[in-house]
């Protein structure tokens, strides 16, 4: 048995996990997929990814995102015929003892409700339900939706001199404070397969929306109208323009993720054209 630790993947490592995946995807009946990108982790120097080897052949893997210092998300699979061997709670101590060195206090496991194994497991770590995140995908409508009485707004895409208009803009959105914005904000900057918009009403910056890239598919995130500006049909607008965006450049599976609670944002998106294809729990504990 072999464990390696890393900070970045690369084609090879992507490759392995991938082809785990699926495997566990097919024998769980789960439709979810790792998020392979550690750009966005809070520390860039963090190891967030655990494989487990034996005889060669990756068996088992751990992955953690980070996007800010207060929690570490973790997602994982072993191969069905692996399992109950121990090798995910080896992982586990690993990716524990790792996030102890950054002090970060809480770990967040990530489960699709489908997944009886991966139930089973967290249920034994005594983690505690906190909330269910749905991944939706875009229906491609065949008629343009209609938006009445609504000024119409300008889709950007940010540059630099919008940095940190946006940073307070996300502060105000998401409630977020000035470091963890910051962060967020400029990994998204820099990224190679991210790109961040901006929402112009009049030449006042009014929302933000960001879009993450990989392969051909394109998953909206971060998205949100400043509070002075809710409830006039902002939000729907920002979201359809973005689609469109995306559309003229031929990208037609779109992905976005909301939160069980919110309610409000769940309806908008679905009006909006897209339908329900995942559902994510979310468990919660402390790091002890």
């Amino acid at each position: 048995m072999e464990i390696r630790k890393l900070t970045k993947f690369n084609e090879k490592v992507i490759k392995e996990i991938r082809e785990v995946e699926g495997i566990c995807k097919n024998h769980d009946g789960v439709n979810g997929s790792l998020f392979l990108d550690t750009s966005m982790n809070f520390h860039q120097d963090i190891k967030s990814i655990f494989l487990l080897y034996k005889d060669n052949r990756l068996v088992s893997l751990l992955t953690m995102f980070i996007p800010m210092n207060e929690e570490a998300e973790i997602s994982a699979y072993t191969l069905p015929e692996y399992r109950r061997k121990g090798y995910f709670n080896r992982l586990l101590e690993e990716a524990i003892e790792e996030v102890k060195k950054y002090h970060i206090p809480r770990l967040m496991f990530i489960c699709e409700p489908e997944s009886d194994d991966g139930l089973e497991t967290i249920k034994k770590l005594n983690a505690e339900l906190d909330f269910t995140e749905y991944s939706l995908r875009y229906n491609n409508p065949s008629s343009e939706m209609k938006i009445e009485n609504v000024p119409n707004i300008s889709l950007q895409r940010a540059e630099q001199n919008d940095l940190d208009g946006i940073i307070h803009l996300s502060q105000e959105i998401f409630n977020d404070d000035y470091e963890v914005a910051k962060s967020i904000i400029t990994k998204i900057f820099e990224a190679n397969n991210r790109v961040q918009y901006v929402a112009k009403l009049e030449g006042k910056r009014i929302g933000i929306g960001s879009v993450s890239f990989e392969n051909n598919e394109a998953s909206i995130f971060g998205i949100g109208v400043s509070q002075k500006y809710q409830g006039k049909g902002f939000g729907r607008e920002l979201i359809m323009l973005i689609i469109n965006e995306l559309k003229s450049k031929g990208i037609e599976n779109i992905m976005i993720e909301v939160d069980s609670l919110n309610e409000r944002a769940f309806k908008l998106y679905k009006s909006c054209g897209f339908q329900v294809e995942a559902s994510f729990h979310y468990f919660r504990k402390s790091v002890s």
